[in-house]
């Protein structure tokens, strides 16, 4: 499965600048938490829709990445508004629609790492003055996401071949975190060494050995990123102006 991990496609949201599409995930994230309209929170899980079409990234791959959230995020809400409100319809309608806007800032962060190049991302995020060394550490934590994902995956496998059943149950938390506990601590052993041997590799490389660092120009500014930003600024002034009035 990939999870988070970076899926060259030629289509026009991969070849979009990492500011561009940097931008576009925090005007999305803070519109769906603004806006209260319901067809108005639709119409930007809509965009974000299209955006995932329009990045031609496998469908599968951003199920697998999301079907957890939208689940777990779906169910609980459901209960949480029937609980609050006393009413099991309303409170589906209203639990749906909130898990949605969760979904939104989900769907967008997954697009946004499956569409970016890790590299592009830390050269965008130097030019955008972000320190070198902070760059580097958010960079390097999107892209373990996806390996932390496969060792579990990898983990849990093995500990089938041996027999190892997980059983999850609300009743017995106590029992179903023991059989949690085989996974869990060959997974934080397989982390700790790639972590140890990262850090070595770094070191090799005479990480911070000068102060001042040189960029390839690759990252610039092009037709279809000024043209994005057109269209959000447009979808910006078109949700604020539905709160405004």
């Amino acid at each position: 499965m990939q999870f988070y991990d970076y899926i060259y496609r030629d289509s026009v949201i991969h070849k979009l600048d990492p500011r561009t599409k940097i931008l576009w995930l925090l005007v999305l994230s803070f519109l769906v938490f603004i806006v209260t309209d319901k067809y108005f929170v639709l119409e930007i899980f809509g965009i974000v829709i299209l955006t995932i079409l329009l990045s031609k990234l496998p469908l599968k791959s951003v199920w697998n990445s999301s079907k957890i959230f939208i689940i777990l995020f779906t169910i609980s809400y459901i209960i949480l508004f029937s609980l609050l409100l006393w009413d099991f319809k309303k409170g589906a309608v209203e639990g749906v629609f909130f898990s949605i806007k969760f979904l939104v800032l989900i769907l967008s962060s997954i697009v946004f790492a499956m569409s970016t190049s890790p590299r592009d991302l830390m050269l965008s995020l130097t030019k955008m003055k972000v320190p070198y060394e902070l760059a580097f550490m958010l960079t390097l934590a999107i892209r373990f996401v996806p390996v932390i994902t496969r060792e579990i995956n990898h983990v849990i496998d093995a500990q089938k071949a041996r027999a190892h059943k997980i059983k999850f149950s609300i009743l017995k938390p106590i029992a179903s975190m023991q059989t949690f506990l085989p996974i869990l601590i060959p997974t934080f052993h397989l982390l700790l060494i790639k972590a140890f041997d990262l850090s070595l590799s770094i070191e090799a490389r005479a990480f911070r050995a000068k102060p001042r660092r040189t960029y390839p120009p690759r990252l610039k500014f092009k037709f279809k990123d000024y043209v994005a930003l057109i269209l959000l600024i447009v979808v910006f002034v078109y949700f604020a102006g539905y709160l405004s009035s």
